[in-house]
């Protein structure tokens, strides 16, 4: 009986050395970093909070995040979590625990939550993260995560970029813009709609990105958040639940066609493409079609359109409040301007549906008055109307500004609501509205029982 057992090991012992002989190098660096990562994978289910439609509506996605820190910490994408009111996480051992918001910045895609482990008697598993300066094109790298909610999948691919830049003009799928500050990694291993959030891991187990966007129309292209821009925003969001940036307002492109015309020599200088109204940059003088040589007598750079993130983020990573000092070459003269940095501030204003009236509204901000070409941050954002509604049928559309109520202006997102809850209150049956679009004034008349819950503005 006792030969016949050690017969038995013998031969499961061969042909386990046999197998890991037969096992290529790269098979097995797969295998290693798969599992070095995977515990550490979190699928998420978030109930996030729109107002895009009109009306506030709760809805429950699915994405994916890594835990990064013993305490819980687990990162993921601010499309995916960064709206949540309720998160729920399944871990490693299928085992489900509520997570908490603890902060999220939509200019990169991140958001950090936080796992209640208060109740949770398992083993935690914690991911590392890498260095993401040190990728190549062509390396391989695993993307995980939970790709059309089909949770803990694994794909393999290559690097295929690791500077890829999108415009400012690019949006989340939540609505927000992204990319001023980072470009992307781009790789061929398949990432999905639910992988958002999830890592990009290189073959010694390390996160050099966090997953975040797939292509709808393309095959075998997708990115990645450089891990690099994913630990300085995960640091501020734990320690200050936000993260603060300089900002002084000058809108930029490349240089590349344009230095024949201005006379600078190649990886020369920034281009000032548009100065903001009211802005740091506007105070100092400086004026569209300058070009910034220098940072306090730091040479800068932006030739090709995947340099100005570095640009804008060198000057957004100085202390609010700082003076920079600017060499700036004018047509043919080179002159010196001080430009003293302000806090970039809130993305994002409040949001609030008004229920009685059929669409919903969003306090303006400084940034959102740049993004949207405003003339001042005055009055309310229309973000969404219902189709059936009186609001759509007199004529009230998506990014209309309302400045007035039945002419009693409205200047800041309280005054609006002030207003609104005493029509609401009095049920009242019209409400004149003053709007501005795309620079002129309009009047809509909103008649208050034309209001239905059917249909929404597509």
């Amino acid at each position: 009986m006792k030969q016949s057992i050690v017969v038995i090991l013998l031969i499961v012992l061969l042909q386990a050395g046999g197998q890991a002989k037969d096992m290529s190098p790269l098979q097995s660096d797969v295998f290693m970093a798969r599992d070095l990562v995977l515990p550490a994978l979190v699928h998420i289910q978030p109930v996030i909070t729109d107002f895009r439609t009109g009306k506030m509506m709760k809805q429950s996605t699915v994405g994916s995040g890594v835990i990064f820190h013993r305490d819980g910490y687990v990162v993921t994408n601010y499309h995916v979590a960064g709206k949540a009111e309720r998160i729920i996480c399944t871990l490693d051992d299928k085992e489900q625990v509520r997570a908490d918001l603890v902060g999220g910045d939509p200019l990169t895609d991140i958001a950090i939550i936080k796992l209640d482990l208060s109740e949770y008697h398992g083993r935690l598993h914690i991911a590392k993260f890498g260095d993401s300066d040190s990728i190549g094109v062509g390396q391989y790298v695993l993307a995980m995560g939970s790709p059309l909610a089909l949770a803990r999948s694994v794909s393999c691919g290559v690097v295929s970029t690791i500077d890829r830049y999108f415009s400012d003009e690019t949006r989340l799928p939540s609505g927000e813009r992204t990319g001023r500050y980072n470009t992307w990694i781009q790789t061929d291993a398949a990432i999905n709609p639910g992988n958002s959030g999830g890592p990009l891991v290189d073959l010694q187990g390390r996160v050099v990105g966090i997953n975040s966007r797939a292509t709808i129309f393309a095959n075998n292209i997708a990115f990645a958040i450089p891990i690099n821009i994913v630990k300085q925003v995960a640091a501020e969001i734990i320690d200050h639940g936000k993260i603060v940036r300089s900002w002084i307002g000058v809108q930029c492109q490349e240089l590349q066609d344009f230095e024949g015309w201005f006379g600078t020599n190649r990886n020369e200088g920034v281009l000032i493409a548009s100065v903001d109204p009211q802005s740091p940059a506007e105070e100092a003088g400086l004026q569209a079609g300058d070009i910034i040589m220098r940072l306090d007598n730091d040479p800068v750079s932006a030739r090709f359109a995947e340099q100005l993130p570095t640009f804008y983020k060198r000057i957004a990573d100085y202390p609010v409040g700082s003076k920079i000092d600017l060499t700036v070459l004018r047509g043919d003269r080179q002159i010196y301007l001080d430009v003293v940095t302000h806090e970039l501030g809130e993305i994002l204003g409040q949001d609030f549906e008004c229920e009685d009236w059929g669409f919903t509204v969003k306090g303006i901000t400084k940034q959102m008055a740049v993004d949207n070409q405003l003339v001042d941050t005055l009055g309310v954002f229309v973000s969404g109307v219902k189709r059936v509604s009186g609001a759509y049928e007199g004529g009230l559309r998506r990014d209309d500004v309302i400045i007035e109520i039945n002419e009693i202006p409205t200047p800041r997102f309280q005054d609006f609501y002030d207003k609104y809850s005493e029509l609401a209150t009095a049920n009242s049956e019209r409400v004149l509205l003053t709007v501005r679009r795309s620079g002129n004034t309009k009047f809509i008349l909103i008649k208050i029982d034309q209001t239905t819950d059917d249909e929404t503005e597509e």
